[in-house]
């Protein structure tokens, strides 16, 4: 197992994998090359050297891989940890190291979030909409769902971030359609569900959270209605209402168009929605920030254009 970037000391001598966030290849002023390196895992970011290098130790890797490293922790600028790699190499494979090490990954435990999931989706009474999540959630869909961040910046921003935060979501949803009696909640809870399905091919997030081609051309919300659209058309006599009216909550749930939505809710059910989304998008922000900071406010949000305060009222 390898040591966490924020454990690192001076002194230790380690062999372990870490992503190679950067990669340099310089000359020294013997005119012998190194590769000026920078290294991440789940914990921090720690700097590195290989030097004297030679084309073979240069090939062997590249900047965004998982790198398995034999290295001495050095003392570098003002006594920062750093590496001196003497042994650098790609990772063979996946099964070298585990995921949730190298990247953020959510503090809820996962087969609690997926037993939730479950329960959730089990609640839904209408047998179209339990036919069309089977049909989404089939094979590597599901694997990648609770795999995948909700964002790269600004919420749930790492690993099962996706599922992490659509728990949260229907659960919100799903209180407030109590009070409505009139709203349909199977439809609700479903565009719950469903809403951010787009990100699960939006990022890119092997060895670091970023978009995808697809993401950055498209975005979440137009790949989760084709997601959710191509289902539909996999299903047998599937209701041309309840289709229309499911897509109009994907598509919608960002709530403005300056916000990403290409329509603005017109339904109770896509008003819900759209609140449900932002209500836990903004408490996740303000969790994390009291999580990471003794202090009473936060430095400012520019997402949310303001400053945080973080200090909790005494129940």
């Amino acid at each position: 197992m390898s040591t966490p970037v924020a454990e690192l000391e001076p002194g230790q001598k380690i062999t372990g994998f870490y992503v190679c966030s950067s990669k340099i290849v310089k000359v020294d002023r013997n005119s012998n090359r190194y590769i000026d390196l920078r290294f991440s895992d789940a914990s921090g970011v720690i700097s590195g050297k290989m030097w004297d290098v030679n084309d073979s130790d240069i090939g062997r890797f590249a900047a965004h891989d998982v790198v398995k490293v034999q290295a001495v922790v050095t003392s570098g600028f003002r006594g920062a940890p750093e590496f001196k790699v003497e042994r650098i190499r790609a990772a063979a494979d996946e099964d070298e190291f585990v995921l949730e090490d190298l990247l953020p990954s959510s503090p809820r435990d996962l087969a609690e979030m997926e037993a939730e999931l479950a329960a959730i989706r089990a609640s839904i009474t209408n047998d179209d909409l339990t036919a069309l999540l089977d049909e989404i959630f089939k094979g590597e869909m599901y694997h990648a769902f609770c795999q995948a961040p909700a964002a790269k910046g600004f919420h749930h921003n790492y690993i099962h971030g996706l599922l992490e935060h659509t728990v949260s979501v229907s659960r919100v949803a799903d209180a407030i359609s109590g009070q409505y009696p009139d709203l349909n909640r199977g439809l609700l809870i479903t565009g719950a569900i469903l809403h951010d399905i787009g990100k699960t091919t939006e990022f890119d997030y092997t060895t670091a959270i970023d978009y995808s081609d697809s993401g950055r051309l498209l975005g979440h919300i137009v790949l989760g209605e084709k997601i959710v659209a191509d289902a539909i058309d996999r299903l047998e006599d599937f209701p041309d209402e309840l289709m229309l009216q499911l897509l109009h909550l994907i598509l919608s749930h960002h709530g403005e168009k300056e916000y990403g939505s290409p329509i603005r809710p017109k339904t109770p059910e896509a008003f819900i929605l759209n609140h449900a989304d932002d209500i836990d998008a903004k408490a996740n922000v303000f969790e994390r920030k009291r999580a990471a900071s003794d202090e009473a406010w936060s430095e400012f949000n520019r997402p949310l254009d303001r400053f945080l305060y973080l200090r909790k009222a005494e129940e």
